[in-house]
């Protein structure tokens, strides 16, 4: 008859034998049969097949369906939170209602809880009160800290690029310079923004690091809600000749090193002036008129 030392050390292998992987299936099984004498004696033979359909049925039991309206509705509420952000429709500071957003994109409330809540967890807004959000008032610190941060990924981004370049990318890029010389010129600046994100993302969408251009995007909507502070004083002082036109000449070139020393020249340079708007608390503010 075994002794205590034998009983405890046939437990031991007994629990051990309880999660199992099984190799057909690639899932994490646990035993439902822990009664059976032979399966626990020897896990790869006699209840195998039953603890693998368990298992299956299990999984299948704790894996969510999404409605299929639903979730396309509240990541197309997303997007639109994040390019209204983008585009500085929203002040540092300002209080999103869940009720004046789903009024503002013509949806029910709970698409736009989703996205808000999912952009709070990003970290691009703040938790406000009861169904609200809102709008971070970003302070001349914490620029400092972003700009440090998007120097790094958006000049390496940019390096990358460089080094995976084709003629329809070049061809691309000069077409967004081109767009944007000319809004500068006739000081159409209405869609200035939009044209300068779309250069810089084209240009990170091409790095080959699809999780890079991810936290990137993060990244500017942090800031969003000042970017609109460079119109229009500082966008008309690049006059179409400006870090952009160097950076599609590297680019185009292959130059993976003056690709990313212009990407990061050009982020400073817009840094540096919206660092001149800080107030006396350090809180960037929109400039007033000249």
């Amino acid at each position: 008859m075994p002794g205590p030392a034998t009983k405890v050390a046939a437990s031991a292998t007994v629990a051990a034998r309880r999660i199992e992987f099984i190799n057909m299936s690639f899932l994490p099984v646990v035993c439902y049969n822990k009664h059976d004498a032979n399966h626990l004696s020897n896990p790869r033979r006699g209840c195998i097949s039953d603890c693998r359909q368990k298992a299956l049925v299990m999984m299948k039991m704790a894996t969510p369906f999404n409605k299929l309206d639903n979730a396309p509705l509240w990541t197309r509420v997303h997007h639109q939170i994040k390019h209204a952000l983008l585009a500085g429709r929203f002040e540092p500071g300002e209080t999103l209602t869940l009720r004046a957003l789903s009024e503002m994109f013509g949806t029910s409330v709970t698409p736009v809880r989703d996205a808000v809540n999912h952009l709070v967890a990003q970290g691009v807004l703040d938790a406000g009160p009861r169904n609200a959000a809102v709008v971070p008032d970003v302070a001349a610190l914490q620029l400092r800290e972003i700009i440090l941060i998007r120097t790094e990924l958006e000049g390496r981004a940019a390096r990358e690029t460089a080094q995976r370049v084709t003629p329809e990318l070049v061809t691309n890029l000069s077409e967004q310079l081109d767009t944007m010389r000319r809004l500068i010129r006739d000081r159409d600046l209405s869609g200035y923004l939009d044209v300068h994100r779309d250069f810089h993302f084209t240009i990170y969408g091409n790095a080959g690091v699809p999780l890079l251009n991810e936290i990137i995007e993060n990244l500017w909507l942090r800031t969003g809600p000042i970017l609109t502070y460079v119109i229009p004083e500082y966008v008309l002082t690049l006059r179409g000749s400006d870090h952009h036109e160097r950076i599609v000449e590297a680019i185009a070139a292959g130059d993976a090193e003056t690709s990313e020393s212009e990407t990061i020249a050009d982020i400073e340079a817009a840094a540096n002036y919206l660092l001149s708007c800080a107030d006396h608390t350090g809180r960037i503010r929109r400039p007033g008129p000249a």
